[in-house]
């Protein structure tokens, strides 16, 4: 049995689920086609922990994505979206079908607004819960045309950094914690704390990342509080689960830096991971004042322990992303330029796409290598002011 989080948002009284849902151990709380009519049933399901098994709940999780697809081309307001339930029988796409990068960027839209308006008077949880689902379902699917859509962009634009910035953050988190083999109520806590981590200087970090003026004695207080004072807003929001908040209020904890993972709680454990992961992704993102850092040396820099290798977070953070993350260019031995596509068996073999030739000449066919070929082996990173060309994103995407 594989379980993953379900979102108490779906729960509706009068209504039941195709599907069981059950507790972090896997006991079964409500069994499928139930119908919630019991108010007492209802309060204590909303009061728990829930899970469903993917293997139950998959079609069901399939046609929400569908319908949340939906409600953003419709350009519903953001109330409807958090609203969206899973129709009963597959719907018809109103409209040609948006490509992966085009959904990301709704998403990060959709984020940017929802984080404005992090107060308990209006329903933003909702709406952040639509945004988790609908995020983690596409990096379910989709991880490393994901990966590869949110770290080009994060390398080479700033708009809508700080959304951009936290639904990046949230893929290489999870993915690295699931190689740590955390369980799933810490994941659940993990992703929404990156989601809404920089909530108290989400503005503050927009305009940064697209300005070139130097940081005044204000912000740089605000920025040295936001750990601290996201965390209060979250709680004063109505935010109830106290993992989150914490991972949230000590994700920039230095003092978490060298103890043994063992000794640490585990909202402590996750948020010394979202540190390196922020850390990390940060480094290779653009900013006006400069380009992105190579990714290896992002990863020298994020991933490396105090001894000069990977700790046990570094090294989790490698395997989630490789040291040649996708949306990432290379050099191949044999002169090529490459676009890193995807993850490969190992951190220092990706799968590449060739941009331009070793003759200097832009290659429309972007065809596909295999760098565990010694012919093909990477040389080394490729700084993305260097490579002034449009790689065909949707193209790529669509591979993998």
């Amino acid at each position: 049995m594989n379980l993953s989080p379900f979102s108490k948002q779906y729960l509706r009284m009068g209504e039941a689920l195709p599907f069981p849902l059950r507790d972090v151990g896997g006991r079964l709380l409500l069994a499928a086609n139930v119908r919630m009519d019991d108010p007492k049933t209802f309060a204590g399901l909303q009061a728990a922990e829930l899970f469903a098994d993917d293997h139950e709940s998959n079609e069901w999780r399939r046609r929400l994505g569908s319908a949340l697809d939906t409600a953003m081309r419709q350009n519903a307001t953001l109330q409807k979206i958090a609203d969206t339930r899973a129709p009963a029988e597959r719907e018809r796409s109103a409209g040609p079908a948006k490509g992966l990068g085009e959904q990301w960027g709704e998403l990060a839209a959709v984020l940017d607004v929802t984080l404005r308006d992090l107060r308990a008077d209006t329903p933003w949880m909702s709406r952040l819960m639509a945004v988790h689902e609908r995020a983690s379902r596409l990096a379910e699917q989709r991880l490393d045309a994901s990966l590869y859509h949110l770290i080009y962009t994060a390398g080479n634009a700033t708009e809508r950094y700080s959304s951009n910035h936290g639904l990046l953050c949230m893929l290489v988190g999870i993915e690295a914690a699931n190689k740590l083999g955390w369980d799933a109520g810490l994941l659940n806590s993990l992703s929404m704390a990156a989601l809404t981590m920089n909530t108290s200087m989400r503005r503050l970090q927009d305009q940064l990342a697209a300005s070139d003026l130097p940081v005044s004695a204000a912000s740089r207080a605000l920025i040295a509080d936001h750990a601290e004072q996201s965390a209060l807003m979250l709680r004063e929001a109505g935010v109830a689960d106290p993992d989150w908040i914490e991972i949230v209020r000590l994700h920039h904890d230095d003092s978490l830096k060298g103890q043994p993972l063992g000794d640490l709680t585990p909202a402590q454990r996750a948020a010394r991971l979202l540190r390196r992961a922020d850390i990390f992704t940060a480094k290779l993102s653009r900013r006006a004042t400069r380009g992105p850092m190579s990714p290896v040396q992002a990863a020298r820099e994020a991933c490396l322990g105090p001894s000069g290798t990977p700790d046990e977070i570094g090294g989790a953070l490698l395997k989630a992303v490789g040291l040649y993350p996708p949306g990432s260019f290379v050099e191949l031995v044999n002169g090529e330029i490459c676009i890193v596509v995807a993850r490969g068996p190992r951190a220092n073999l990706p799968v590449v796409a060739v941009l331009i030739g070793a003759d200097g000449v832009h290659r429309g066919n972007a065809a596909q290598r295999d760098t565990n070929d010694r012919r093909f082996a990477v040389k080394g990173a490729v700084s993305a002011a260097k490579v002034r060309v449009t790689p065909p994103h949707e193209i790529l995407m669509a591979r993998r």
